[in-house]
């Protein structure tokens, strides 16, 4: 059996009962959103600074090596300056050697930076 309804009379204004919800919490103010943004990008530049990013300088001093079979010059500055940039001892190794390409043979003597 169902339950019995009240019929709505014509034109007669429609109410609908309130929810009962939480009172709203109020907005954050948009000058203490800047702020917080303004110290998380501020944190974010400090670490990175002193994070000492950035790859060691090339070595100053020289000594002569000779290529590997198979190795590369990327590989041989790999292998000479470990820590350092290896596109700046790439660099360094064919300012040395008198604008040598990219191809080095086995054996070949070649001057590089060492540390």
């Amino acid at each position: 059996m169902a339950p019995p309804t009240r019929r709505q009379v014509a034109g007669a204004p429609r109410t609908v009962p309130r929810a009962a919800c939480a009172p709203r919490r109020p907005r954050l103010p948009v000058s203490w959103l800047l702020a917080v943004a303004g110290v998380v990008c501020l944190a974010v530049v400090g670490l990175g600074t002193l994070s000492g990013a950035g790859p060691a300088s090339v070595p100053d001093r020289t000594a002569v090596v000779r290529v590997e079979p198979g190795e590369s010059l990327w590989e041989l500055a790999g292998r000479v300056a470990p820590g350092s940039d290896t596109t700046a001892v790439v660099e360094r190794i064919r300012d040395l050697n008198g604008g040598l390409g990219d191809g080095v043979t086995p054996g070949q003597p070649l001057t590089v930076p060492s540390g």
